[in-house]
């Protein structure tokens, strides 16, 4: 069913004059709602995602209330809901937390409060606005900073000179080198990448300057070097702040020179290729420091540029993260998309792998997330609780020492705990500060004992 821009409401009772009232009363507030009698005819549409907010009642003949949420979540779909019930009591309200509604509401509800409580729901779970990200190559943002970078690279990559790129590990710098081989005018010949961290030391040499027969144990052929291989295109040197001194001198020796010789061999050959280089090391510290060579540090260094990492643009994240989930979706459906409050919360998370957590967070989530939006509740608790404050236990302590449930209560009582400490202790304040309703974080106060008789 195609979406269209205006967030659809389904109502779920048996009771029609209800529904007609409920759907009159959204739509007197120019909400798009519609209502269905038979929770067993609903529940397939709600799961395909037709819909971005369910309102159900408690009690119905066909399928109560909570079996209409069992096998909503069940089928991977976290649609927000909203329980609506005259018979409402304290245990009802607690398995309505339990399963994660959004809100709870007793009758009778005055018509100002329902529409209230139905637009803050809906503001809360809508999916994310996409930003309007600018891209290079393979690479796309929507940061000032990154924007700038792009900008640079468009100027730079049609020269000749050596480029050096800085930055965090995970953040992009092979991206950016490969954009920078497309973007120059040897963008249709060799692009060779060369990891100097990932290759023994003993290895390397050979590896970039390739070997005779013979020239050494193993060596039973000719080896022809990346140097070699990368012509008149460009050859990436990644994590050249890893090379050794000897290494390092012979590098030198074909930048002042452009020539090279095979290992074991006496014929010069000669290097057509640019050289573009990356480390995540501090190079002007590493040669105060005498771990690398000056004289190479300022021929790598002509032009350079260094790549802000991701929480230092955390414009990207949301774009970046449903960037790479409609990558890893394969398999035909539509790809979920983020609520704007799950991207708020992933924007406080100082994602120390960078772009590459970011990639394979959204990978995980692409394979074991099957509902059309993405939540709150469905991040990693290393985000949620960093968001919150909430210190994070390792994967050992709390997968093997603490069952889920248990879990689950753990973290929720520790945040009403904070949020009731940051309110001073007033009860009325903490739920603004929630942003829930206030029965529902009174109940939640109460269940983790968290209230005294004064506060009800």
């Amino acid at each position: 069913m195609a979406k269209t821009s205006r967030q659809k409401i389904l109502f779920i009772d048996d009771i029609p004059a209800l529904c007609e009232e409920m759907v009159d009363t959204l739509r007197g507030e120019h909400l798009d709602a519609e209502s269905n009698l038979s929770p067993l005819d609903a529940i397939p549409k709600v799961v395909q995602g037709d819909y971005d907010l369910v309102i159900t009642g408690l009690v119905i003949a066909e399928l109560g209330g909570f079996d209409i949420i069992r096998r909503i979540r069940g089928a991977g779909c976290r649609v927000p809901i909203i329980m609506v019930t005259g018979f409402g009591t304290e245990q009802s309200a607690i398995e309505a937390a339990r399963l994660g509604v959004a809100d709870y509401l007793t009758k009778p509800i005055e018509r100002k409060e329902l529409v209230a409580r139905v637009r803050r729901v809906l503001v809360e779970h809508a999916p994310a606005v996409p930003e309007r990200p600018k891209s290079l190559a393979r690479m796309i943002s929507g940061d000032a900073k990154m924007n700038a970078i792009f900008e640079k690279v468009k100027t730079i990559a049609p020269t000749e000179s050596r480029v050096l790129i800085l930055g965090e590990t995970g953040c992009g710098k092979q991206l950016l080198a490969h954009a920078i081989h497309q973007q120059s005018k040897r963008s249709k010949e060799p692009y060779v990448e060369v990891n100097c961290a990932a290759i023994p030391a003993n290895l390397l040499e050979s590896e970039l300057f390739g070997h005779e027969e013979g020239a050494f144990t193993g060596a039973s052929k000719r080896r022809v070097g990346r140097f070699e291989t990368a012509g008149k295109g460009t050859i990436f040197l990644d994590e050249i702040g890893e090379l050794s001194f000897d290494l390092q001198s012979k590098l030198l020796h074909v930048l002042d020179s452009g020539k090279f010789t095979r290992v074991g061999g006496n014929n010069d050959l000669k290097s057509h290729a640019r050289l573009v280089s990356a480390t995540n090391r501090d190079l002007s510290k590493e040669v105060a420091q005498g771990r690398f060579r000056a004289d190479l540090y300022y021929r790598l260094n002509v032009i350079s540029i260094e790549l802000p990492p991701l929480r230092e643009r955390p414009g990207d994240i949301g774009i970046l993260a449903q960037h790479f989930m409609n990558q890893f979706v394969t398999d035909g459906r539509q790809p979920p998309t983020f609520t704007t409050s799950a991207v708020d919360m992933m924007k406080v998370y100082p994602w120390p792998g960078n772009v590459r957590e970011l990639q394979n967070f959204a990978e995980q989530l692409a394979v074991l997330h099957q509902g059309p939006r993405i939540e709150v509740t469905d991040l990693p608790s290393r985000i949620v609780q960093h968001a919150l404050g909430v210190p994070h236990a390792s994967p050992t302590e709390s997968a093997e020492r603490i069952p889920f449930r248990k879990a689950k209560d753990q973290f929720e009582k520790e945040y009403l705990l904070k949020v009731i400490q940051d309110a001073n202790g007033n009860l009325a304040e903490g739920a603004r500060l929630a942003d829930m309703d206030r029965g529902q974080f009174y109940r939640l106060a109460k269940r983790h004992g968290l209230t005294t008789n004064s506060d009800l």
